[in-house]
């Protein structure tokens, strides 16, 4: 994530110097009423790099699971016979981010001379991925070594939680402070909060394939909300301004559901509390 920001960083300082030197050399002043109209409409494309914070249960990895909080429908345990397995311990939990697509429409209402208040509700698509490294004991209390599908000796077993396409309705309403025009261009700081509804994957977050019902992924709860605060600049063209936006967005919400059917599994055990972040780089056209 902090690698994703600072290319993105540097991607809007190499375009802002870039249009300091066009900004030189123009003449006309595009739409100059522009910011004294009292209402603007419009639409975002944007793309964004979402992900989870975790934070774990005390000595999580030194807790025994027992055979019945592991995933019965892994196929990676193909060679390996499950009545040899007694009890787990989870020794790694990691989120990884994962690039997706926002696109929403603009409402844009000025407050004052350099103020706005804008409210963007935005379809997001993405890709949520946990990684879970497990070791696996047998009744003697000793490690598990079994052969995966390539032939492969191992004495770890990794397990994954991939909810594809995670899709998010948010309705951010933000207030805009922007700064004084340099010919067609102008800066801006942006903050406010962010609801947002969870309407779950193409594969489903609730059970696995097969009949023993468990939960197939990460449980978070559908509804979330957010703290943004970004930065960006709007580049006066003939006909429309355009905008180019870097936002991060925070959860406030412990999101993980702790519920007995959820908790008492492998993916929710070790979970103490998770939160949303993301980043997204958004290009604006009003």
């Amino acid at each position: 994530m902090k690698r994703v920001f600072k290319i993105a960083v540097l991607l809007i300082l190499a375009t802002l110097c870039t249009m300091e030197v066009q900004a030189q050399r123009r003449k006309v002043i595009y739409l100059q009423k522009y910011n004294n109209e009292p209402y603007h409409f419009g639409f975002l494309l944007g793309i964004n790099f979402m992900d989870y914070s975790l934070f774990m249960e005390d000595n999580y990895q030194n807790t025994d699971h027992p055979k019945s909080e592991f995933s019965k429908s892994d196929k990676d345990l193909q060679g390996f016979s499950n009545e040899q397995l007694d009890h787990f311990k989870i020794f790694n939990v990691e989120s990884y981010t994962q690039p997706g697509f926002s696109v929403g429409v603009i409402g844009d209402k000025r407050l004052g001379a350099y103020f706005n208040l804008r409210f963007c509700p935005t379809l997001s698509l993405s890709s949520k991925f946990v990684q879970y490294e497990t070791q696996l004991y047998d009744h003697s209390g000793n490690i598990i070594q079994f052969t995966n599908e390539t032939g492969t000796v191992k004495n770890t077993k990794t397990v994954t939680s991939h909810d594809q396409l995670a899709t998010f309705l948010e309705f951010p309403l933000l207030v805009k402070y922007r700064s004084k025009r340099y010919n067609n261009i102008g800066a801006y700081l942006i903050t406010g909060i962010n609801p947002k509804l969870y309407l779950g994957s193409i594969k489903g977050t609730t059970i696995t394939s097969g009949a023993d019902g468990y939960p197939a992924v990460l449980q978070i709860n559908r509804t979330d909300l957010a703290f943004e605060f970004g930065t960006g600049f709007d580049i006066y063209n003939q006909w429309f301004k355009m905008g180019i936006e870097i936002k991060m967005s925070v959860g406030l919400l412990n999101i993980v559901k702790d519920d007995a059917w959820s908790k008492n599994y492998i993916y929710n055990a070790p979970v103490k509390e998770v939160r949303n972040k993301q980043l997204q780089l958004s290009f604006t056209f009003e």
